[in-house]
């Protein structure tokens, strides 16, 4: 076992054009760790279970998982889901197709007709971390939350769903919560983009302090560490 590993979304990858370091990477050069970033733009948990097969987190010291900004998205009932992870042209042409679809949807408003759910319902989203954190009991997990939006009705969702992950990091003794939810939305101006949903340097740089502040007292990483991180994995 040795280095960190992200697991996450547009947060944690960081969208196109910022060429600023995300948080996991400046967690992994203040640790002194080797880093695999497997953050991936509009993923889901679903996608988690995808990459925890790819890249164990048992094969790895510290991991670090961020999900929620789009497991809490809320989208007519029974709307079909094509994961992002791993991709090929087929999957590609039909999310394409799903994309016209939800357009469809909105249009006829099947939302208020059929009802609305989030893509990922909660009990979903915490059983796909729960599977994930067991898969590795000697790996510590740190389960970041998922920072707020500017489109304020979407932040009653997020936090309901980092509370379910604080109730998760309660119970699993390997896994312990970073939360700088509040602090986000109080410096929003500065941390979140115009776009209200990705996170500034600013956003970043508050997320990568909750993260090293939430490590035990001590923590450090074991003989393997090395002085710098390693190239974060590419996810073109």
């Amino acid at each position: 076992m040795s280095g960190c590993i992200a697991y996450g979304d547009c947060n944690t990858e960081g969208i196109k054009g910022y060429h600023e370091p995300v948080w996991p990477e400046m967690v992994a050069e203040h640790l002194g760790m080797p880093l695999i970033n497997c953050g991936h733009t509009m993923s889901t948990t679903r996608e988690l279970l995808r990459y925890a097969e790819a890249f164990p987190p048992s094969d790895f010291q510290l991991a670090f998982i961020q999900y929620g900004l789009v497991d809490s998205w809320l989208t007519f009932r029974g709307a079909p889901y094509v994961l992002y992870y791993p991709d090929n042209p087929r999957r590609k042409l039909a999310r394409k197709l799903v994309k016209k679809l939800k357009k469809w949807a909105r249009h006829f408003q099947l939302q208020e007709r059929w009802g609305a759910v989030e893509q990922v319902p909660l009990g979903e989203y915490l059983g796909n971390i729960e599977q994930v954190i067991r898969s590795a009991p000697h790996t510590l997990f740190v389960l970041v939350a998922t920072p707020p939006n500017l489109d304020e009705p979407r932040n009653p969702r997020i936090e309901h769903y980092n509370q379910g992950l604080q109730k998760l990091a309660e119970q699993e003794p390997n896994a312990l919560l970073a939360d700088s939810y509040e602090r986000l939305w109080q410096q929003k101006a500065n941390t979140l983009m115009d776009d209200g949903t990705h996170l500034t340097v600013d956003g970043h740089r508050l997320v990568a302090g909750a993260v090293i502040s939430a490590l035990p007292a001590g923590w450090q990483a074991g003989p393997d560490k090395k002085s710098q991180s390693s190239t974060p994995l590419s996810q073109g």
